[in-house]
């Protein structure tokens, strides 16, 4: 709880948490979990958040601020990703590959915090 309020004080929190939030919130309904295939990107901006997301996560984060500093990390990369990429394509397979690079950005959060619960998520 120290960690996350120290988070939630921050000037950026707000987009932070709605970066991170907008990873969850498209792949939240999912019942598959999809493998990310880096054959399939066809945006610059996919390859740069799987790449951010590479070096950000090269161990899986076990603290509220490890967490938050690897989401912060790849920021950039997930808002340009989704300015310039279109999640739902028509293709399946690329479909389902953005998908799985954004479920892989969600899981991150995984057993640390469920930020889904706080105001603004």
């Amino acid at each position: 709880m120290k960690q996350l309020s120290a988070w939630t004080g921050r000037e950026d929190w707000s987009k932070i948490l709605d970066g991170f939030a907008r990873c969850v919130r498209i792949t939240r309904d999912q019942k598959s979990r999809f493998k990310v295939n880096e054959k399939l990107f066809v945006d610059p901006e996919e390859k740069d958040l799987f790449a951010a997301l590479q070096k950000a996560a090269k161990k899986q984060p076990g603290t509220v601020d490890e967490f938050l500093t690897a989401v912060v990390s790849i920021l950039p990369a997930i808002t340009a990703f989704f300015d310039k990429v279109l999640v739902m394509a028509e293709d399946s397979k690329v479909k389902e590959n953005r998908l799985g690079l954004l479920q892989n950005v969600a899981s991150l959060s995984n057993e640390i915090a469920d930020l889904s619960k706080l105001e603004g998520f």
